[in-house]
């Protein structure tokens, strides 16, 4: 009879030694509310753009919006949610194709 072979047993990783979780340094802070500040720039450049659109034509879809800034369905309707939550525009219509968005 061959002997049975001995289990396989994966390689524990480094993080599986329960070692506390690393203290966050000084520089990676930094980087961090340096990479938040500019991902709120971006943003804020994109609502703009929408403003823009918005003056030119009085009146914008979410579907005007995906298409201007190349985003999906859902962050479309989470920036305009954003202008309207700040008063910058308003909600013309209750759901679907009827919906449109012009200035406060």
């Amino acid at each position: 009879m061959p002997p049975e072979p001995e289990p396989i047993h994966a390689p524990e990783s480094p993080q599986a030694a329960s070692a506390p979780a690393p203290v966050p340094t000084r520089a990676s802070r930094d980087l961090l509310v340096k990479a938040r500040a500019t991902i709120q720039d971006r943003k804020h450049k994109k609502l703009e753009k929408i403003l823009e659109l918005l003056n030119t034509k009085g009146k914008i879809t979410n579907d005007e919006v995906e298409k201007l800034l190349h985003v999906s369905d859902a962050t479309a309707t989470r920036y305009l949610s954003a202008l309207e939550k700040e008063g910058k525009i308003k909600q013309v219509g209750k759901t679907g194709k009827a919906v449109q968005y012009e200035r406060s």
